[in-house]
């Protein structure tokens, strides 16, 4: 009765011991399941947050390359304006600074090459109006006659305050040949040139 009662303890011994390893088996097997699954997520996830901070990287590169280009172009477009002044300034020293008689010769051409009737009206700077003699005008007047105009032209008593250069006044239009307006004339030519040497 004993040996039996022995078998059946060890057999249910042997039972819940094959459970218990059925049940360890397959916990250790849905652990693994787990594990894995949290393995794939975790490298998924991994590539998600190195693909977003890639992305960012990027960003932020273009954003950061697109403000040193901007930076770069507001530097060169500074550099371009400062040259023009610069360039601007010593052509009107050079006008402003040369010989009398080499300034008479420039006033002839500009004369000569914006007079249409002869019979305008020019305005000079008040320093112009005291230096220049009468005898020019009138040398002036005497090749327009030759050139099949008035030779009418009147010097105004009225000034203004310009560097150099004069204002032609007729029937109301008024064409500015002051050195200021004629070096403002040549900016834009200036302005090509100095581009092409900075951003040869």
């Amino acid at each position: 009765m004993e040996d039996r009662a022995g078998k059946i303890t060890n057999q249910i011994i042997d039972d819940a011991k094959a459970k218990v390893k059925l049940i360890k088996d397959d916990a250790l097997s849905k652990a693994k399941e787990v594990e894995d699954k949290a393995k794939v997520e975790a490298d998924k996830k991994k590539e998600q947050i190195i693909d977003q901070a890639n992305k960012d990287a990027q960003e932020q590169k273009r954003r950061i390359i697109g403000m040193a280009q901007l930076e770069t172009r507001k530097e060169m477009l500074a550099a371009k304006q400062e040259i023009i002044s610069a360039v601007l300034d010593r052509l009107m020293d050079n006008l402003a600074g040369m010989d009398y008689q080499t300034y008479l010769e420039l006033m002839e051409k500009l004369l000569f090459r914006v007079i249409e009737r002869g019979d305008e009206t020019i305005v000079c700077s008040s320093r112009d109006r005291q230096r220049i003699a009468d005898s020019f005008w009138v040398k002036i007047n005497k090749e327009l006659v030759e050139r099949g105009k008035k030779g009418a032209l009147v010097v105004s008593p009225q000034t203004r305050d310009i560097a150099g250069g004069f204002i032609a006044l007729s029937a109301g239009v008024e064409i500015n040949c002051s050195f200021e307006s004629l070096l403002e004339m040549k900016k834009e030519e200036l302005e090509s040139e100095v581009a092409a040497i900075l951003f040869k």
